[in-house]
C-alpha cells in the first residue's frame, strides 16, 4: 500500500522573494503533520496585479519596493488530509461451505456456477442444502413450536395410519389409527386418564367440553363449559363421533383422544404402518409449544416472500402460515415433504454466490463441519491491505472515493475491516484486511482484479481561516505572519500556523475573511 508523497506538493514561490520568507513554510510543515491531498473545496481567485511590496528596513520600518506579486484572500473554509492506498476491484475472496449435517454427498455443482436464492448449494442424502438471502446464520431448527413432545399410539392394535413427518395437527385432527380406529388431538393441558362419561367432574371434563365446543359441535349454544360431564355434553360427544364415523357411545376412552398443546408438527415417526403397538408404545415425536419469533424467522419469511410463497404476516413469528410456505417452498424444490428446516438444511447469505471450488466428492461421507464447496458473492468489492499503523483510520460505515483505472471516481463504503494482522515479519509489514462495497456497481462492469486507488479520509478540520501555505512568513524574532495589504502598501501581521493540506494552512490571529494577503 502507498500513501501520497509529500514531496510532490510544493508551493509557488517566486524568484527574487526573502530566502527566509520562501524557506520557512517547508520548516513549518516539517515540523507537523506532512499533508496529502486536499479535499475540501476552496474557490480562491489568484489575482496578478501591480502592487507596492515593503521590505523591512534596517530600521525595522516597511521600505517600498514596486513589483508584480500574486495575492490571495484569506478563506473561510474545511481542510481534508487524506491517505491514498492501492487496491484491487474485483470478486469477495471465496470462503468454505460445510455440509452442516452428516450424511453423504448426493450432487454438487460445477465450479463457476451461480446460485441464488432458493436454489441448492449442493445435496446431502439426496437433499438439497438450499440457499437463502439474509444476513443472520442459521442456528436452529426452523418448526412449529419449540418443545418436541413423543406420542404414544393410545392403545393396543396393529398401526394402520400415521401421518406424514412435517403434517401440522391442529385440534380436532386424526392423529393416528389403530386397527383403524382413529386417535384424535385435542387442544388441553391435562393429559387424558381415564374414560370420561355422564356424571364424571374434573379439569379433563372441562378441557374436553372446551375443545369440542371450539370445534363448533354446540351448535345451539346448550353446554355450560364447567367440570361436569352432563347429558348435553354427552349428546355434544354423540355428535363429534359421528363426524369421525365411529360408534356413537356418548363416552370417550382412554387412547381415543390425546390432549395435547397444540397446533403442533409432526417432527419424526417412531413406528410404521403395520407395527404391532401397545398403548404406550411411541408412534410420533411432534413440535408445539410457544411459536419461535426472532430476526432470523422474519428473514426467512421475507426470503419465502421474495420466492413466491406468502408465510403469512411478516412478523418474525414461526406460524400455521410460515410452517405451510415451508412445507410448499421444500416441497416443491425436492428437500423433502417435512415441511421442516433442520440446521444446517439452508445457507443464509446476503447475496447470490458463485461456486469457487467443488472440495469433496459425490459419494463422500461428511460430518456437520466438512467443507463441501467453496463460494462468494457475486457483487463486485473494493479490496486492500491497511497498515497496521493506520489501523484506526478505517471502520465498518467509513465512506471512501475509489479512483478507478480510467482516473474517474466513485464512492464506496467498508463493509469489512480485518480484526487479525497478517504479515509483521521482516521485510513484511503488518497489514488488516478490508473490503469496500461500490455505491454503483454499473462502474465496475467488465472490470475484475483491476487496480484501483483508495482514497480515505485521515483528518479534517472545519470552518477555519486559510491561506496559500507560500503566504505564511518566519519572523527573524521567532513566529509566523502574512503580509497583509491594506489601501497604501502592505502590513505584516502575526498568525499562529495550524492544520497543513495540499499547499494551504489553517492561520489564527488578527485576520479575517477577505483580507488579502500576499503570496510570494
Amino acid at each position: 500500500m502507498t500513501k501520497t508523497d509529500p514531496s510532490t506538493s510544493g508551493t509557488n514561490q517566486s524568484d527574487g522573494v526573502d530566502k527566509k520568507a520562501a524557506d520557512a513554510p517547508t520548516e513549518v510543515i516539517q515540523s507537523r503533520r506532512k499533508w496529502r491531498l486536499w479535499g475540501g473545496v476552496v474557490a480562491v481567485a489568484f489575482t496578478g496585479v501591480a502592487a507596492i511590496i515593503f521590505a523591512i528596513g534596517n530600521d525595522g520600518s516597511p521600505a517600498p519596493v514596486a513589483q508584480a506579486t500574486n495575492t490571495a484572500e484569506v478563506t473561510r473554509t474545511d481542510l481534508t488530509d487524506e491517505t491514498i492506498y492501492d487496491a484491487t476491484l474485483g470478486r469477495p475472496v471465496a470462503g468454505e461451505f460445510t455440509a452442516g449435517i452428516a450424511g453423504t454427498v448426493t450432487w454438487l455443482p460445477e465450479a463457476g456456477t451461480l446460485v441464488t436464492s432458493g436454489e441448492a448449494l449442493f445435496a446431502i442424502n439426496d437433499a438439497p442444502i438450499l440457499l437463502v438471502n439474509g444476513a443472520i446464520p442459521a442456528y436452529r431448527d426452523f418448526g412449529l413450536g419449540d418443545t418436541n413432545v413423543t406420542i404414544p399410539a393410545g392403545r393396543t392394535g396393529v398401526l394402520t395410519w400415521l401421518p406424514a413427518a412435517g403434517t401440522i395437527i391442529e385440534s380436532g385432527d386424526v392423529i393416528s389409527r389403530v386397527d383403524e380406529i382413529p386417535t384424535v388431538a385435542l387442544e388441553g393441558d391435562l393429559p387424558m386418564y381415564r374414560t370420561l362419561r355422564n356424571g364424571v367432574e374434573g379439569t379433563d371434563v372441562q378441557q374436553l367440553e372446551q375443545a369440542l365446543v371450539n370445534l363448533g359441535f354446540d351448535p345451539d349454544g346448550t353446554v355450560t363449559i364447567d367440570d361436569e360431564f352432563t347429558s348435553v355434553t354427552e349428546s355434544m360427544v354423540d355428535r363429534w363421533q359421528e363426524s369421525l364415523g365411529v360408534e356413537e357411545t356418548g363416552r370417550i376412552s382412554v387412547g381415543d383422544i390425546i390432549f395435547a398443546s397444540l397446533p403442533a408438527q409432526v417432527v419424526s415417526l417412531q413406528s410404521a404402518v403395520g407395527a404391532n403397538v401397545s398403548s404406550g408404545t411411541p408412534i410420533l415425536i411432534t413440535s408445539g409449544g410457544a411459536f419461535l419469533y426472532g430476526p432470523d424467522v422474519r428473514q426467512l419469511e421475507q426470503a419465502l416472500m421474495d420466492l413466491g410463497y406468502s408465510p403469512g404476516m411478516f412478523d418474525g413469528v414461526y406460524d400455521i402460515d410460515t410452517a405451510t410456505a415451508v412445507s410448499a417452498w421444500t416441497s416443491e424444490e425436492g428437500h423433502g415433504k417435512d415441511g421442516r428446516l433442520p440446521v444446517g438444511s439452508v445457507v443464509f447469505n446476503d447475496g447470490d454466490l458463485r461456486i469457487g471450488e467443488v472440495l469433496a466428492d459425490v459419494g463422500a461421507a461428511v460430518g456437520p463441519t466438512s467443507p463441501v464447496i467453496s463460494a462468494a458473492d457475486v457483487e463486485t468489492i473494493v479490496r486492500l491491505d491497511l497498515p497496521a499503523e493506520d489501523q484506526g483510520l478505517l471502520s465498518v460505515g467509513s465512506n471512501v472515493v475509489i479512483v478507478m483505472p480510467d482516473r474517474s471516481e466513485t464512492v464506496g463504503t467498508v463493509t469489512f475491516v480485518s480484526s487479525v494482522a497478517t504479515g509483521g515479519g521482516p521485510g513484511n509489514p503488518a497489514t488488516f484486511a478490508v473490503e469496500i462495497a461500490l455505491d454503483d456497481l454499473s462502474v465496475a462492469e467488465g472490470l475484475d482484479q483491476a487496480p484501483v486507488d483508495v482514497r480515505a479520509v485521515s483528518e479534517a478540520v472545519e470552518n477555519v481561516l486559510a491561506v496559500p501555505v507560500s503566504a505564511l512568513l518566519a519572523l527573524a524574532e521567532g513566529g509566523y505572519a502574512v503580509e497583509l495589504v491594506d489601501g497604501t502598501g502592505t502590513t505584516l501581521v502575526s498568525v499562529d500556523p495550524g492544520f497543513f493540506a495540499d499547499g494551504w494552512v489553517e492561520i489564527t490571529g488578527n485576520v479575517q475573511v477577505g483580507d488579502v494577503v500576499v503570496v510570494p
